[in-house]
């Protein structure tokens, strides 16, 4: 029994040191970490992410672009910090620089930002906002394709210790979509009529045909920009290819008219086309000839996603 009680007791302290061990390299481990933390940058930096960024204002979305900085070397930000820049032709190259009255530089609450971004505390990126006049920019055919471009180059930095020299100059070139620029999923039917034949007999010229389209999640289209208010429609009925194509424009009211593409084969506008901002379906009525036969379209485009800057919009 005596044997017994001191075994227990031998155990206890066994488990007391165990317990004791585990609890100091515990406490070396957290204190390690926190000098890690504490001590894991000598300094702070900010700047621009890319050296030339391709950026696209969108049509009643806002027609604005916002331009970042970012600050480096600071896990907590807890103080706002001040970026001040400046602009450069310099670094334009082939493009050509965005006339002053196109734009205004804004910051995140509207304001006038003076060439100044800040940086919040608690964030670690700040921005200015490129804010298109929508008169000026769009009225211009150059404004289409990234013609224009700004050159920001950063000057000084209030909260940080340096500005990155790799990072401090960025090409930022513009470009506009509107509202149905993007993928679509082509829906409705088609019909399709062989042409008369003097040297075919009438009843050997063969029957009007009613095609349904498929519908299917691959079966898409494309509407991509010609100018503010007019599209081009990447295929018609079924035919696909270089000159398988038509430009769409819509109406304040939502109206569509169609026209024949340039390089496309000839198309005739069947009334009734229409656009719906809020399901962003469209009606496309048109009708064409093509390779001895007679086509009569009635399509409906389901919008399934769109590439702004490259990042894939769907949910929208």
């Amino acid at each position: 029994m005596v044997k017994k009680i001191k075994m227990m007791k031998r155990n206890k302290i066994n488990i007391l040191k165990k317990l004791f061990v585990l609890a100091f390299i515990t406490f070396i481990t957290v204190s390690c970490y926190d000098d890690f933390v504490e001590n894991e940058f000598d300094y702070t930096a900010v700047y621009f992410p890319q050296v030339t960024i391709d950026r696209t204002f969108i049509m009643g979305e806002g027609m604005r672009i916002g331009v970042g900085v970012v600050l480096g070397g600071r896990l907590v930000n807890t103080e706002d910090v001040e970026v001040t820049f400046s602009l450069s032709d310099t670094l334009l190259g082939t493009k050509t620089r965005l006339p002053d009255n196109y734009y205004q530089f804004l910051d995140s609450e509207g304001n006038l930002a003076n060439n100044k971004i800040t940086i919040p505390a608690g964030k670690s990126q700040g921005f200015v906002f490129v804010k298109a006049d929508s008169i000026n920019f769009l009225s211009d055919p150059m404004s289409l394709g990234n013609n224009y471009a700004l050159g920001f180059g950063l000057d000084n930095v209030v909260g940080a210790d340096s500005i990155l020299v790799d990072l401090k100059t960025t090409k930022i070139t513009f470009t506009y979509i509107n509202q149905l620029f993007g993928n679509y999923i082509q829906k409705g039917q088609f019909t399709k009529t062989p042409l008369d034949d003097p040297n075919t007999p009438e009843d050997e010229s063969g029957p009007t045909e009613t095609i349904v389209y498929p519908g299917q999640i691959t079966d898409v289209l494309e509407l991509t920009m010609v100018s503010p208010t007019t599209l081009e429609y990447s295929g018609i009925a079924d035919l696909r290819g270089a000159d398988k194509k038509l430009n769409i424009t819509v109406a304040a009211d939502n109206s569509i008219t169609i026209q024949t593409a340039t390089g496309g084969i000839p198309v005739v506008d069947e009334n009734g086309s229409s656009y719906n901002p809020q399901t962003r379906e469209l009606i496309l009525n048109y009708s064409f000839d093509f390779n001895g036969n007679s086509y009569n379209c009635s399509d409906v485009l389901e919008f399934r996603n769109r590439i702004v800057d490259g990042v894939n919009q769907f949910d929208i």
